[in-house]
């Protein structure tokens, strides 16, 4: 699926460089196909991405359509 294709992506590109420089958890609420809470981490150790809410507080939420999410990414 387009969502959750772009999130492993992400997740495959992740650093500790990236970690440390960002500092930031995004939380994605989208609807439509693959709708849900999905979250990029880019500040707990070794980082994560994926389905439900961060595991830290986000600190930016994001509300959008999957198909425009898919866009932003690609």
């Amino acid at each position: 699926s387009p969502v959750a294709e772009t999130f492993r992506v992400i997740q495959g590109a992740m650093s500790e460089e990236h970690v440390r420089t960002t500092q930031g958890v995004f939380q994605f609420e989208l609807s439509g196909e693959e709708g849900g809470t999905w979250y990029i981490d880019l500040k707990t150790q070794g980082g994560g991405a994926g389905f439900g809410k961060p595991p830290v507080t986000a600190d930016v939420v994001m509300s959008m359509s999957s198909t425009d999410f898919v866009k932003m990414f690609t």
